[in-house]
């Protein structure tokens, strides 16, 4: 692979620049924000730059487009950006709605390209210990869990005003479902897919914003657990954990923390796997080399557009939820 074309600069698409920096002879950029475009051309060694994604798709083939916009513009990029043959690196959520996404993934599958949605948290070093701890019957069957995802929304990029932030807009897909879905994925990645889920998304704080700050979930699973998930904007200190209750122990893997916990019923003692915050935010780079191995090798990937509907459809069923108060089934 030669070139890649990013689409959109905002602080996570210059994250996502910096790592296929090593991986790419030439990076194309776009974005609408002018200084956008000249901050990370003195940033990063960019090749051409556009305004409108379209422009750029017309003017040039690329062997990956990378979709690090707000959700509600991925849709669109995506569609295109598949008919023109690229691979596709796409920033979570998916997009608003599960609407539209099957074709794209047609798309895909028609032209032999890769897809891949960014819920990064799967590239953790203890999240894989996490999922190898289960999987290997450490705290016997799974019954329960509880999640807890929550920070302050203004203390995420402290250089602007957080109301002017996407976050902060329904429209755009901001808030803390369609943001802090990456527990949602993490929870699919551990546990299995959701069977049912009920759902209470509001905006409840101080905070200036019309997108959610809240989203309190309860999921049934396929294997019959259940898994109640705390989304928040408004927690003046970040709490990002997912504890596991099973029939021989418990797991509370603790990303603010960087580490797993592990309560053995035999023994009736806790012990500790300490890891980094540098494991923890090696999760970017290793995501990057992932996604492009896998292009490479012409492996399957995880996180394609057909595994990320299955978050979309938690996340659709949640705002559905919220808005029947009703237990939504999602078969």
């Amino acid at each position: 692979m030669n070139n890649i074309l990013i689409v959109g600069l905002g602080s996570i698409g210059r994250r996502h620049t910096d790592n296929f920096g090593k991986y790419f002879k030439e990076i194309d950029i776009v974005d609408i924000n002018p200084e956008r475009i000249t901050q990370a051309k003195k940033q990063f060694n960019i090749n051409n730059s556009f305004n409108d994604y379209a422009e750029a798709l017309e003017k040039k083939s690329y062997d990956v487009v990378a979709i690090t916009t707000p959700p509600h513009l991925h849709l669109p990029i995506a569609k295109l950006s598949a008919e023109k043959g690229a691979h596709l690196f796409i920033e979570k959520p998916l997009g608003m709605s599960i609407d539209g996404w099957h074709e794209v993934e047609k798309i895909c599958l028609d032209k032999k390209t890769i897809s891949y949605v960014a819920y990064c948290h799967r590239h953790i070093v203890f999240s894989k210990r996490l999922k190898e701890m289960v999987e290997e019957g450490l705290i016997g069957r799974p019954v329960h869990a509880n999640m807890r995802w929550g920070s302050y929304l203004p203390d995420w990029h402290p250089y602007e005003d957080y109301r002017s932030f996407y976050m902060a807009k329904k429209e755009q897909g901001g808030g803390a479902l369609m943001d802090e879905s990456h527990g949602i994925d993490l929870v699919r990645y551990i546990l299995g897919d959701v069977r049912e889920v009920f759902g209470i998304v509001d905006t409840i704080s101080d905070l200036e914003i019309d997108s959610d700050d809240a989203a309190f979930l309860t999921l049934r699973m396929e294997s019959n657990a259940l898994v109640h998930i705390n989304f928040d904007l408004a927690s003046r200190t970040p709490r990002l954990n997912f504890e596991i209750t099973g029939t021989e122990g418990s797991l509370i893997w603790d990303r603010a923390l960087n580490k797993i916990n592990y309560y053995s019923a035999n023994s009736k003692e806790w012990s500790t796997e300490q890891f980094t915050q540098e494991d923890t935010m090696a999760m970017y780079p290793n995501q990057a080399k992932y996604f492009v191995e896998s292009i490479n090798n012409g492996s399957t990937i995880m996180n394609s557009i057909r595994d990320a509907i299955n978050t979309q459809k938690v996340i659709d069923g949640a705002f559905e939820s919220n808005n029947t108060s009703r237990l939504i089934s999602l078969k």
